[in-house]
């Protein structure tokens, strides 16, 4: 009786961890996913911005990338400096080079290059009454962290603080305007010049990478020059299907 009642009681014993190994199992199984879109909009007054001199300048958003993963920010360091590919995207709006070097880190099936306006047949920057379109899958936990050059700039660029959640805490994707989310950055590489007339800005400058080194660091732009507010000349919205 003594042996019977061992052997029942290992057997519950199992079947109890057998049935909690499922449940885990299963839990883990219905992580949600989704297909998410995202739309980025140039919606500035195709008349221009007024700089500095009075003179009007179309507002232009560059090529960019956008990663899919786990971590919190992987495009740079606030406070510090950025590297050679952060450079290149800030100062010619060339994605590719931090595009290589997060490759290894990320994969390519998690991250990519928006460069060709809708409706358009080769790649070119964001000009008033265009937009860029990407779409990814993503599952709970993930991020989503996207990068762009303000192209009448000399390092400036819009970039989310830390990656969006692509999912909250009920499980409910992420979906509607995140404009807000998306702040203009300095990455501290070259010295501001005013936006839009600047001769060592990338719309005219002789060639890449050739304007006066300023040796800083990543941080929001803070100079003595006016920008627009971002909601007056963008909008990033996102949806989702499940």
């Amino acid at each position: 009786m003594f042996v019977r009642k061992i052997v029942l009681g290992l057997a519950v014993a199992a079947t109890a961890f057998i049935a909690s190994h499922m449940a885990v199992t299963t839990n883990a199984k219905a992580k949600r996913t989704a297909t998410f879109k995202v739309k980025i909009e140039n919606i500035a007054n195709a008349d221009g911005l007024t700089s500095a001199d009075g003179t009007k300048y179309p507002f232009a958003l560059s090529p960019g990338l956008f990663v899919v993963n786990h971590k919190k920010q992987y495009f740079f360091d606030e406070n510090g400096k950025a590297s050679m590919a952060l450079e290149l995207q800030a100062e010619d709006g060339n994605p590719e080079t931090l595009s290589k070097k997060l490759l290894t880190k990320v994969g390519s099936i998690n991250m990519g290059i928006f460069n060709v306006p809708t409706g358009a047949d080769k790649p070119g920057p964001l000009l008033p009454g265009s937009s860029y379109e990407f779409s990814f899958t993503g599952s709970e936990n993930m991020k989503l962290n996207l990068i762009a050059m303000y192209g009448q700039s000399n390092d400036l660029f819009y970039a989310p603080r830390v990656a969006l959640d692509l999912f909250d805490q009920d499980g409910n994707p992420l979906m509607g305007d995140i404009t807000d989310k998306l702040l203009l950055w300095d990455a501290g590489t070259e010295i501001n010049q005013a936006p839009g007339i600047g001769d060592e800005q990338a719309p005219r400058q002789k060639m890449a990478n050739t304007g006066k080194a300023e040796n800083g660091v990543v941080k929001l732009v803070s100079d003595s020059f006016t920008y627009p507010n971002t909601k007056d000349v963008l909008r990033v919205t996102i949806t989702a299907a499940q």
